[in-house]
Order: C-alpha cells, then structure tokens, then sequence
C-alpha cells in the first residue's frame, strides 16, 4: 500500500503517471545540482557542503517515485541514470573543477542511487513497505546530509578511532534528526502506539548514528539507510 499523503489522485494512466513522474525527476535533480554548484561559486560554500546539499536534494526524488511511479522499469529509470552519470563524474574526475576531487569521498555518490535501486526494488516486490523505504531514504538523505553539513561547521571534537572521521556533534545531530524522522511517520502512517513509536524512534536513530560513524569510504549510503529501512520493517 501507498503512504495516504503520497497516493496519486489524479485519473492519469499508469503510462502517463509514469512519464510525468520521469518528466519532474531530471528538472528536479539538474536543479539540485545547478543550485549546488552556484551556491558554491556565488556564495563560497566549501565543496563538501556543495556535496551534501546535493545528496540532501536527490533524497527528495523519493516522493516523486512514491506520487508518481506505479511501474518497476520506469522506477528504476531515474536512480539507474543517476548511477551511470554519478559513475562517470567519479572516474573521469569531471569534479576536480568544482574541488570534488577525492575519488574515494565521491564513492558515495554512486553508493546512494545503488542504495535506492536497491529500495526500489524491495518495495516493488513487497519485501519493504513504502513507509519503511521512505524513513531509509530521508534517514540517510536528511540526517547523513545535516549531520555533515553542521559537524563540518561547528564539530570541533572527533569521535576517537573512528576512520570516517565523524565529529561528535555530527554523530549528535544524525541521531536527532534521524529520530525526528522515524517519530513524525510512525505514528503517522503506521498502527503503533506513540510510546512504541518513541522507542522505535530512538532505536533508529541511535542504530544509525553508530552504523554512520563505523562505516568507512561512503558506504554508509548503502549500510545506513537499509539498515533504518530494516530495522522500521520489523517495529512497525
């Protein structure tokens, strides 16, 4: 079943659902990416916050595919182009121009388009609900992207022997807001109580922050929003 909010109510075809959901989703990911660079140029950003504004902006092409996609092929279309695009930028080095020149670093902007093939994928077989695959996308979209963005600014203290090199106020702030996210759709769109939905909650959060910190060369884009996606299958 669809998330009630997110249910097309319009009388389109499943065809033209599916066209218009591609027709929105290159626009909206070339305008995240056009941002992202101008943000960097006209208002000197650092190149990760360039790179976290983006990833932040691209985990918002979920809720097209949850409003618009009702066919697997066209679902795949989006992330699948994504992969190839963001493969090319990494091996070719086309980003060293914009400062996006550690290879291992852009590693991660394949991972996350694998990761929502992945998901995609798992809903479409009904081995996920679109409740969980969505809490796994804006865990890793909005709590990965802030937890960087404000540990790159203000983290002064780096948690000890960790390799991703995670400050403890980034690791503070995935936990909060990936919290945030789980506490706001639990009891949303799910049966649970809210005092379950509290614990589930914390669960997530707590579950992610750490996975974040233990997870080296951008691989938390995979670990960490299938493991939140899993871990809200269970509990909810």
């Amino acid at each position: 079943m669809r998330l009630k909010f997110l249910t097309n109510p319009t009388i389109m075809s499943h065809m033209n659902s599916n066209i218009v959901g591609l027709l929105v989703s290159f626009p909206l990911l070339g305008l995240v990416i056009a941002l992202g660079i101008a943000l960097k140029r006209y208002c000197s950003i650092s190149s990760e916050s360039m790179r976290k504004f983006i990833h932040i902006g691209v985990s918002n092409w979920w809720f097209l595919e949850l409003y618009y996609f009702n066919t697997l092929a066209f679902a795949l279309v989006g992330p699948v182009v994504f992969i190839i695009l963001n493969s090319l930028f990494t091996f070719r080095d086309w980003g060293t121009a914009l400062g996006l020149g550690d290879r291992k670093r852009n590693y991660g902007l394949i991972y996350f388009p694998v990761t929502l093939v992945i998901l995609v994928l798992l809903q479409y077989n009904g081995l996920v609900s679109p409740l969980s695959s969505t809490v796994g996308v804006l865990v890793m979209g909005y709590g990965d992207g802030l937890a960087a963005l404000i540990g790159a600014k203000w983290g002064k203290r780096e948690i000890p022997l960790n390799i991703s090199k995670k400050s403890y106020l980034g690791t503070a702030t995935m936990f909060i807001v990936s919290t945030l996210i789980v506490l706001v759709a639990l009891p949303l769109y799910s049966t649970m109580a809210v005092k379950g939905a509290i614990l589930a909650a914390l669960l997530v959060g707590a579950v992610s922050a750490v996975i974040e910190v233990i997870t080296p060369f951008g691989l938390d884009n995979l670990t960490v929003p299938l493991l939140a996606t899993l871990l809200v299958e269970v509990l909810a």
